[in-house]
């Protein structure tokens, strides 16, 4: 089972009635979305203005700060998060192209990792706050579509190590 599903299950879709329907991060206000259970603002992520989701669990600790030192560690972190996608998917790169081939995928031509790995960037990032006990998750999007409507679900737990999850969407 994937972290996400046990996140997911875990934490209710309500709100700590603590916390206000609005809260600002630094100069990022990030606004609760009721019908999805979490605040919700963009920030900076591999160059490219990214929602962010945030599921506070614990007040405990400044939730800036934890937010934004996940935020740095992604950004940080790049080419692990990216080795360790292809690692647990050493296959799919020849799965595209064999997509491409099949005529299922429609791309110019075969692809080379290095073009799969340009081509990658976050969809989006769910952090859920929980003070030092605090995971997240990134799903991975590309330009063009190879994941053909998906994303790739990358887990980080509290201790930053990184699982691939399954494609989504």
């Amino acid at each position: 089972m994937c972290i996400r599903d046990s996140y997911m299950r875990l934490f209710s879709k309500k709100k700590n009635a603590e916390m206000s329907d609005r809260i600002l991060l630094g100069n990022t206000e990030f606004v609760f979305d009721s019908k999805l259970g979490f605040y919700v603002g963009e920030l900076i992520v591999w160059e490219r203005k990214t929602k962010i989701l945030l599921e506070i669990k614990s007040i405990e600790g400044n939730i800036g700060d934890i937010v934004f030192e996940k935020i740095n560690w992604i950004n940080a972190h790049r080419e692990l998060i990216i080795q360790s996608f292809l690692e647990e998917n050493d296959d799919y790169i020849d799965t595209v192209n064999e997509m491409i081939e099949d005529g299922a995928l429609e791309v110019d031509g075969k692809i080379s990792e290095d073009e799969f790995v340009k081509a990658l960037f976050v969809n989006n990032v769910t952090v859920f706050v929980n003070g030092i006990e605090t995971g997240f998750y990134i799903d991975l999007d590309a330009e063009p579509d190879y994941f053909m409507g998906h994303l790739a679900c990358m887990e980080i737990d509290c201790q930053y190590r990184i699982e691939a999850g399954r494609l989504n969407g």
